[in-house]
Order: structure tokens, then C-alpha cells, then sequence
């Protein structure tokens, strides 16, 4: 039994707020060492592990994929710009940084980019990004929800709305654009972190995915209530095992899942390999290409690209 427990655990984490259990919450990062650790119980004829492999099958594709790539009739692009490194001690290189994003941003040519950590707080380097979004990219149409968060566009905006969530600076917006001919409600979404920097990470390991599921249970009843398709981007701060994840993704597609290749990790931090930032969408869309990218060094999350059209 002790080889498959954990396992099972994980398939239940989905279904259970970490507001009622985050042991629980936190046992979803390891989702793929307690996938391995039910395996080699099965390779050891510990033929009960099979209760809770056959079931784990079900969250292979969001950790690989093995789709092709095609084009789409637009394209959309998260990122969580981590200030471009303006907390770093090296204070002089954020210029640099946001230089070194341009040729990679004019080669992807997004029609939508939703950014997350974006501000550096200082004018003049705000203005080199917004130089480089409006002028080379046709990015004009754009919200700021906080300093931090920001949905820039081709297409004029027609609404937009956001929330910060309680207790915290995180927060979502949203914003109301025609793409391909037709509306859409384009979210972008920063949920609680880990915190795990300074002291206390015991509890703030427990107040973040705490925070977390109410913040995705938030989000899940404003996307609800969405008159037009949703495309959902942002990052998560949490894996596809977990109940934030399931909370948030409801009747939408995982664009990884649908249409991702090779391994799925954005978070390229202290603790690599895990995938946190995701693009979602409505069944009336679908996507033709999904990817995650590099874009720098100074990043600790990679981007996420997804191409999208509408459903014949």
C-alpha cells in the first residue's frame, strides 16, 4: 500500500480545497515522483498499485505531449516578465534585459500578450518596453491592473474589469477584444505564490495554497459568468494536479494538453521541472500550436505561446 498511497493521495488533491487540506495541496508537486514510486511498486508485483496507476494515466498529457504544431488564425502569449530582473542587485543590466526580449518578441508577432510582474517601476525602462510593444509589434490597445499586471493587444479593448484578491497584491483582469472576426474575453491571472523567500516557510507554504484555492475559485465564477469565449493565460503557481488547476480550468481546454510537445515544465527557478503557467480557452476555440520558450536567463518562468482560431 505504501507504494501506491501517495499516489492516490495526489488523484484526490484535485477535488479538495487546500483551504481543508494543504498537506495535501503540497503533495500535488510531487505528482511524478509518486507516479514513479507506484510504478516500480507494479514492477515489484505490488499488483495494487494498479488502483491508482490506471487512473494517474489520465495526467500523463499534461506533464508531455507529442502533438503538431500548426499555424492559427491568431496568436496569444503569456509571460510573467519577473520585472525583468529590476530586483536583482544588478540594477543596470534591466535595460539589457528588456533589449534582449525584442527579436524574440518580433519574431513570435503575438496578437495578444498577457503579462504578469511587469512594471520595473521606473519610467524610463517602462517606456523602452512599451516602445518596443507598440512600435515593431502594433501592441497599442492596453490595461495595467496594478503595476504588475498588464493585457496589451492589436484590437481596441471594448471592457475590461479586474480584482486584486483578499489579503494579498495578486490579482486578475480581464478584457473585451475581437479576434478572428469575433469577441472574446482575454483573462490574465497571477494566483498566490509559494513565498519562499525569508523566514517562516513552513507557513508560508501553508498560507499560499490555502490562498490559492480561493483565489481559483474566484476566478472560476467571474470566467463563468463571461458572456463572450474565454482564453484564459496566467501564472498559476500551481501544477495541473492540483485543485487551483481544476478550479480554474472548469469546461475550458488546457492548451498544452490539447495541443503541447515534449515536457510541459514554464518554471525554471529553484525548483525546475514544474509547469505553473498556463493558457486556457473555450470550447468554441481551439488551438493549433502550444509551446513554452526560453526567452532569457534573468526570466525564472518560460513563456507560453499559443496559437488559436475559432471552430468551423
Amino acid at each position: 500500500m505504501i507504494w501506491s498511497l501517495p499516489l492516490l493521495l495526489c488523484l484526490l488533491a484535485p477535488f479538495v480545497s487546500a483551504q481543508a487540506s494543504w498537506p495535501l495541496a503540497l503533495l500535488t508537486i510531487g505528482f511524478p515522483w509518486c507516479f514513479l514510486l507506484a510504478l516500480i511498486g507494479l514492477v515489484r508485483r505490488r499488483y495494487v498499485c494498479l488502483a491508482a496507476l490506471l487512473p494517474a494515466l489520465y495526467h500523463l498529457p499534461s506533464f508531455w505531449g507529442w502533438h503538431a504544431q500548426t499555424a492559427g488564425a491568431f496568436r496569444v502569449l503569456s509571460m510573467n516578465c519577473r520585472y525583468f530582473d529590476a530586483l536583482s542587485v544588478n540594477r543596470a543590466q534591466v535595460h539589457q534585459n528588456i533589449e534582449t526580449c525584442k527579436p524574440r518578441l518580433e519574431e513570435l508577432r503575438p496578437d495578444v500578450i498577457c503579462s504578469q510582474d511587469f512594471s520595473t517601476s521606473n519610467q524610463s525602462e517602462n517606456d523602452q518596453i512599451e516602445n518596443i510593444l507598440k512600435g515593431p509589434l502594433g501592441l497599442t490597445q492596453f490595461i495595467y491592473y496594478l503595476p504588475s499586471m498588464a493585457i496589451y493587444a492589436k484590437a481596441p479593448l471594448q471592457a475590461h474589469h479586474g480584482l486584486i484578491f483578499p489579503s494579498t497584491y495578486n490579482c486578475f483582469c480581464a478584457a473585451d477584444l475581437e479576434l478572428g472576426g469575433r469577441m472574446v474575453r482575454i483573462y490574465n491571472l497571477h494566483l498566490e505564490s509559494y513565498q519562499l523567500g525569508g523566514g517562516g516557510a513552513f507557513t508560508r507554504l501553508k498560507e499560499g495554497v490555502s490562498m490559492r484555492s480561493e483565489q481559483a475559485e474566484i476566478v472560476a465564477r467571474d470566467v463563468a459568468a463571461s458572456p463572450y469565449p474565454v482564453i484564459l493565460c496566467g501564472d498559476f503557481n500551481d501544477v495541473p494536479s492540483s485543485y487551483a488547476y481544476r478550479q480554474v480550468l472548469g469546461s475550458l481546454q488546457d492548451g498544452f494538453r490539447a495541443r503541447g510537445r515534449g515536457l510541459s515544465f514554464t518554471y525554471q527557478g529553484p525548483l525546475p521541472g514544474l509547469r505553473i503557467d498556463y493558457i486556457f480557452c473555450s470550447p468554441e476555440l481551439e488551438f493549433t500550436g502550444y509551446r513554452s520558450l526560453n526567452a532569457g536567463d534573468f526570466f525564472d518562468h518560460r513563456w507560453v505561446v499559443a496559437d488559436l482560431r475559432w471552430r468551423p
